[in-house]
């Protein structure tokens, strides 16, 4: 009997080993087919989650790709209650880095195809932000999407946004930075004079709020003002026209805000 039990011995020994592989082949294929599923998942969750997360201001349009590595066509609209969108030309295009979420960072390179000259790093922790130093050129009439007074003025003509290196962090909402907004040869719709001038907008992004400085490079519309941005975000400028051209700026001039001392005060 002692003989039989040390050859039974070993078989079991064998058995335990067996056992143990078809888990480990398991779990292998469990992680697998999660990564190919996380790995395949389509551009279209993307444009849902930032549509979302934005209260439908930033759209991602036709939509191609995976979320790793994709492109889309952005829209800007005045939010969810908004029946139209301004398009952006050309196409965005994003390429998520894998090694760094490993570490808890979710890393992205950004190009777009007719606005950006170089691509730009946004990186994204569990405590914050970064962005990378940049710029880009768009058409005026995006600012539409912003809302009031925009949607009513229908801009045109050119923006050139440059900013610094910019980073933030999500406790308590902490933005820094500073971003420059060159607008160029600007024209409204309610206006038959163009262009109506160019301006300079300087934005300082400190704390949960930020500072913006507008002053005008060019006429015959001359715009000045300082305001606030954030949750308790505000304007306060005045408008004011070289006087050849004052009849000619009238009504834009109403639209714009109420006539005081000579100029029209600007209140958002």
């Amino acid at each position: 009997m002692a003989r039989l039990e040390a050859l039974r011995l070993p078989r079991r020994q064998v058995r335990a080993p067996r056992g143990w592989q078809r888990l480990r082949w398991a779990v292998l294929g469990a992680v697998t087919i999660g990564v190919t599923v996380v790995a395949s998942m389509p551009a279209v969750w993307l444009a849902d989650r930032v549509a979302s997360e934005t209260q439908r201001r930033v759209l991602l349009a036709d939509a191609a790709g995976t979320i790793w590595h994709g492109s889309a066509t952005v829209a800007l609209s005045a939010g969810a209650d908004s029946q139209t969108a301004t398009v952006l030309p050309g196409r965005l295009a994003w390429d998520v880095a894998f090694w760094p979420l490993l570490t808890g960072t979710l890393r992205v390179a950004l190009t777009q195809t007719e606005a950006m000259t170089a691509p730009v790093a946004v990186a994204v922790t569990p405590s914050g932000w970064s962005v990378q130093p940049g710029s880009i050129r768009l058409p005026a009439s995006l600012l539409e999407g912003i809302g009031a007074p925009f949607n009513t003025l229908r801009p045109d003509g050119t923006m050139r946004i440059e900013w610094s290196a910019l980073q933030g962090r999500f406790a308590g909402n902490q933005k820094y930075g500073h971003l420059s907004m060159q607008l160029d040869q600007m024209s409204a719709a309610v206006s038959r004079l163009r262009p109506l001038g160019s301006y300079r907008a300087e934005v300082d992004l400190t704390g949960a709020d930020g500072r913006l400085q507008l002053k005008t490079t060019a006429g015959p519309l001359y715009l000045e003002g300082s305001g606030t941005l954030g949750q308790q975000a505000r304007f306060d400028g005045t408008a004011r026209t070289d006087p050849e051209v004052a009849t000619q700026l009238a009504g834009l001039m109403s639209l714009l805000g109420r006539h005081e001392d000579n100029v029209t005060r600007l209140r958002f």
